[in-house]
Formats: structure tokens, sequence, C-alpha cells
């Protein structure tokens, strides 16, 4: 989800945007001086309705992009739990067939134990001749010597399968631990999981009251507002030096952009890893595996795993994040621009690097190739491919 430019911006621009707006409109001809006394000296005129309707639609650009700020990081916060749930289940399946093994080898061992001991009791084990008495009475010492051996053997034997025995139930007693805690652990993270799914929807249910409330001309004038504001910002940093140049794209970071480039125009969608659909982290992590460099798969996970990077060492390939919460992810194309997935609503495009307020940079890539002064620029967010940059 892509909130918009930072509130900071919006706050200024809003209402001269909105007041060059009426500038531009009012009548050619001028009005008539009013009379000398008409108005006291320095008392100061009305504000018009117009500025006040900009202040309005200030105010909605705000509620809007908190409200879809807070359905991105909900979604992406579903999407870590459900995977967590995902891994907590596979993880309580394997322990439980642990134990289950487990229990297989002591109900073996215990059986073995149990035919040894009706083996030596029908073979008279228990006999009260010591073995002193039976060689002096025995006929035969050499097979006297024989049977002791073989009792040596059948008691090496006993040994061994009683401490097999022991052994087993040693380990099932383990094995039933690791499955109860693994059991508890899907459980815990089902209910997180249907937090975040509950939080997520709320949001996202509050994002599509405010859009159905407010008429399809004031969407377009505040879309309009934001993105000419985010291209100037990004004039700005560019000639200030803020972003790169980090050296050319590494061949993976290559790969990585032109799958991300081949889904321009694709919606997006919650939880989306692609063909068809994607969501923010859904695209960066599918272009960058796409590559063969598997990284985490939402925005929060990406920012806390990768390596970051300052903004003047951006190369094409990687990937900037937003919000304080890391609730958005996009992939850096060069020239202050990037592609991403926006929020429900709308489809892959291009954008200025500052549409959001910037978290920092991570970069999934360790290669680093020298930097090349004849690299063709980075496509603009303006161009035919992309309707512009984020709705927010």
């Amino acid at each position: 989800m892509v909130r918009g430019i930072p509130r900071s911006w919006r706050v200024a621009a809003l209402p001269l945007a909105v007041a060059l707006l009426v500038t531009a409109v009012a009548p050619a001809a001028a009005d008539p001086e009013p009379p000398p006394d008409a108005v006291a000296v320095g008392a100061e005129p009305p504000p018009p309705e117009e500025v006040t309707a900009g202040s309005a639609l200030e105010e909605f650009g705000r509620d809007l992009a908190d409200a879809r700020h807070a359905a991105e990081t909900a979604e992406q916060r579903f999407t870590a739990a459900d995977l967590q749930l995902d891994r907590r289940k596979r993880e309580s399946a394997d322990a439980e067939a642990d134990a289950e093994r487990e229990r297989a080898r002591v109900a073996e061992a215990e059986l073995q134990a149990a035919r040894l001991i009706g083996e030596l009791y029908r073979n008279g084990s228990l006999g009260s001749l010591g073995p002193v008495a039976r060689l002096l009475l025995s006929g035969n010492p050499e097979e006297f010597f024989g049977r002791q051996w073989r009792a040596f053997e059948q008691t090496h034997t006993t040994a061994d399968v009683l401490g097999e025995l022991r052994e087993a139930r040693a380990r099932l007693v383990l094995a039933a631990d690791q499955a109860r805690q693994a059991e508890q652990a899907a459980a815990t993270a089902s209910q997180d999981a249907q937090r975040a799914l509950d939080t997520a929807r709320t949001a996202a249910d509050r994002t599509a009251r405010l859009l159905e409330s407010t008429p399809a001309d004031q969407l377009d004038l505040l879309e309009q507002l934001e993105s000419d504001r985010a291209d100037q910002a990004r004039e700005e940093m560019l000639a200030a030096g803020t972003f790169g140049p980090g050296g050319s794209a590494s061949e993976a970071g290559r790969q990585a952009i032109a799958y991300a480039l081949a889904q321009l125009g694709k919606p997006y969608r919650w939880g989306g890893t692609g063909p068809d659909a994607y969501d923010c982290s859904g695209l960066t992590s599918q272009a960058w595996q796409s590559a063969g460099v598997s990284i985490p798969r939402t925005s929060e996970e990406q920012w806390a795993a990768l390596k970051r990077i300052p903004l003047r060492e951006l190369r094409p390939g990687d990937l900037v994040v937003y919000d304080n919460d890391a609730g958005h992810v996009a992939l850096y194309l060069g020239g202050g621009t990037v592609v991403h997935a926006p929020h429900t609503g709308t489809v892959i495009k291009l954008a200025p690097v500052p549409m959001l307020p910037i978290l920092g940079a991570v970069r999934p890539d360790p290669q680093a190739p020298a930097a090349r002064t004849d690299e063709p620029p980075a496509p603009s967010a303006d161009t035919d491919e992309s309707p512009g940059p984020s709705d927010e």
C-alpha cells in the first residue's frame, strides 16, 4: 500500500495548489473597484469558500493516507503471521511423526524384552547351582564352558535389549514433549494470524468507506497534487545528491528489475506473489527470486534481514522501505524512480522515490559492480506504462 507523500508536504502543497486553481478559473474581466469606505483599513477579507474546500481535501488526504497505511501494515503483518502459522503447522506435524516413530520403537523394544525374559525362564537360567559346582559335576567340561560362553552372550544380549528399551522410552518422552510444544506454538501462531487478519480487514473497511464517501474529482485532484509534489521532491533530492550513485546494477539486480518491469499494469492483491497480481513485498521478493536470490517475504522482514545501505549508495535493484514501521517496499530503478505495487485498487507502476516517508534502503544482492557512466537513465514515473505514483 502506498500512502502518498509526507504529511508536511501535503499540508504545504494542498492549500497553495487549490488557491492556484481558483486563480486560474477566475473571470478574465476585473471587478469594479469598491468604494473607498467599503473595506476598513487593515481589515482581512473573508477566506473564499475554495480555500475551505482545500482544507477539507487536505484533511481527507491525511485520513486516507493513515487508513491505507494501517491497512497495508496490517496486511503485511498478517502475511508474516500466516507464513509463521504454516511453519508451525509443519513443525507440529513433523514432531508428532517423530513421536509416533519413537512409540513404535518402544513397542518393539518391549516386545523384544518380553521374548528374552520368556526364553531365559524356559532355559532355567535361575538354576540353584553355582558355576563352580556345575563344573565339578560336569562329565564334559568343554560342554560346560561352551554353555557358559553362550550364557555370557545371552546376558550381553539381555543388556542390549534392556538398554534399548530404556533409551527408546527416554526418546519417546522427549519427542512427545517436543510435539506438545510444537502444537502449542501452532495454536499461538493461529491466534496471531487471526488477530492480524481482523485488524487488516478493519483497516481495509475504513479505507473503502473513505473512498466511497468522496467524489471522484476530489480523489483525482488529491492524486495529482501528491504526484506533483513527489516529482518535485525527487528532483530536489537528485539535485542535492541524496540518491546514488551507488554503481550500476549487478547481473542479479538487472534480472530482478526486468522481472518487476514485466509486471507493470498488473493489479495489486493483498498477499499476492504473482503471476497475475502482487502486493508490495510479493513483487520485490518474487523479482529477486527470479534472479536466484531468496529474500524474506514481507516488507518488515526484508527491512530487518537485509543489508542496510545509505540512500546515497543506492544502485538499481536495491529496495527502498517506507514508513517507520516498514509498511511498504519498492524496487529502485535508478534516477530517483522505483517500481512498486501500491495498494488495493491500483496496479503495479513507477513512482518517484519520495512518494512516502522513506525509512531507508536495503540491498538483497551483495555484489558491487563498478559504477558506469554510460548507463541509460531509468524510466520516468510519467511514462505511459505507469499511471503515476501512489494514490496515497
